[in-house]
């Protein structure tokens, strides 16, 4: 019958309404929607991962399981006993599980924060350095552009034509020989930029004489070269024989071996094999495939490549070292004793004892050297044929380091000068631990 019916179902009488209404659902059951069937086991149907992102959905969430687990335990119609506390204990693990879940997301946060901050640290750092190159390039470039820069007369000239004393400090020691250094801080980081001649160290290929190469037999002329680099390198003397020896079956164009050297059968037997070169070394890298360069020093971790590499280059220098720009060791290692060494480094830092500063005090030549360095004049001719007062072909090595934090960035390489022209001619970029290997 209509409006109240009433039905027969299998003798059981059943009443239907006329308009059922479906129910309100909660702002719980929005967020995260349940089965109509109530049972334990359909408490936790919703994935947490959806909601542990929206704090408001974890309250959510948690309201709606805890009037769940009361009506599941409550209800006489759900088939649960119940038991007193048991709602408590599950509300506890959940809590504990989203707690897990919000520790896991902010940890996830922190670590991309941290990655993204080194990021842009680095991304500044780099543009830093190439900043730093701008301005070496302008340094030198004014060496060539300005007739007042090598004024050694009277230097307030130049210095008296810009603002910025110390960067055209920096360009005049250059242009008398000599290392210009600057930092400066800019913006968020620093700059350093070191720009010195390249012929601070050893040609090597100026080391190896050339009529024991095309005629392999006595070794003296090469060893005598290579006799103060060893003494200042601190080789030990019973390898340095063999060392020559090794060196110059390495250039030479047989297969005959010196005393003590190789030839191709010896470096056939390594892993991996390789044949000699029989040429001149084209890096001073080479080096440390040559049998007893690689060795290392006595008790110490650093081989006897790594002792010399620092006094040598494969640029040209007309076997000469630059006196304006060499260190203590660079002299040292063509016959200058220490103690006259550190005597030529002091008259050369000018008043303020520092050297590559605005102030110092290089030389124009020989003359002039002896004249502030009295003790150069007792060198023999041989060692004095070796000091050299410019830059030898236009040849720069530029190292410029950008920091910003404790992230660096460095740009590092050799650069020629001709007029208003400056070629790059090497290029390194990155890690400031290789930026020694540039001037090689």
């Amino acid at each position: 019958m209509k409006n109240g019916r009433q039905t027969t179902d299998g003798g059981r009488q059943t009443s239907k309404p006329e308009d059922q209404k479906p129910a309100i659902r909660s702002e719980a059951d929005i967020c995260c929607p349940l089965p109509v069937r109530r049972t334990p086991s359909s408490v936790f149907p919703c994935r947490l991962s959806s909601v542990v992102r929206c704090p408001v959905s974890v309250v959510l969430l948690i309201r709606s399981v805890v009037r769940r687990l009361s009506s599941v335990v409550h209800s006489p119609s759900s088939g649960v006993r119940p038991t007193s506390g048991s709602a408590l204990i599950i509300v506890l693990w959940v809590v504990g599980l989203l707690s897990m879940f919000v520790m896991a997301f902010a940890f996830d946060m922190h670590v991309e924060a941290r990655i993204t901050s080194s990021w842009r640290k680095n991304l500044k750092a780099e543009y830093l350095a190439k900043a730093g190159i701008e301005w070496a390039r302008w340094m030198l470039l004014e060496t060539t552009t300005d007739p007042d820069i090598g004024n050694h007369l009277d230097p307030s000239i130049y210095l008296s034509k810009g603002s910025d004393e110390k960067m055209r400090g920096a360009a005049m020691s250059l242009a008398w020989g000599g290392v210009a250094e600057e930092t400066r801080e800019l913006g968020e980081g620093t700059v350093t930029v070191t720009v010195c001649p390249v012929n601070v160290r050893n040609n090597l290929k100026g080391m190896i004489d050339k009529n024991e190469v095309e005629h392999p037999g006595p070794t003296a002329k090469t060893a005598a070269m290579w006799e103060p680099l060893f003494e200042a390198a601190d080789i030990p003397f019973e390898k340095r024989d063999a060392l020559i020896d090794c060196l110059l079956d390495w250039v030479d164009q047989d297969e005959l071996t010196h005393l003590s050297g190789v030839e191709s059968d010896y470096y056939e037997s390594l892993d991996p094999p390789y044949l000699s070169k029989n040429a001149y070394p084209d890096t001073v890298e080479e080096l440390a495939l040559i049998k007893g360069f690689d060795e290392k020093m006595p008790e110490s971790e650093v081989t006897i490549y790594e002792k010399l590499s620092d006094y040598l280059t494969t640029y040209p220098t007309e076997n000469k070292i630059n006196i304006n720009a060499a260190g203590r060791n660079e002299m040292m290692s063509i016959e200058i004793d220490a103690q006259l060494a550190d005597e030529i480094i002091v008259q050369r830092q000018g008043p303020d004892l520092k050297g590559r500063t605005a102030d110092d005090v290089l030389f124009e030549n020989l003359g002039d050297l002896q004249t502030h360095v009295p003790g150069v004049s007792g060198l023999p001719p041989s060692v004095l044929g070796k000091i050299a007062f410019k830059p030898t072909g236009g040849l720069y090595s530029i190292l410029v380091r950008g920091k910003v934090g404790d992230i660096e960035h460095a740009v590092a390489c050799v650069v020629e000068l001709k007029g208003p022209n400056l070629t790059i001619l090497r290029w390194i970029e990155g890690d400031a631990l290789q930026a020694n290997l540039i001037s090689r």
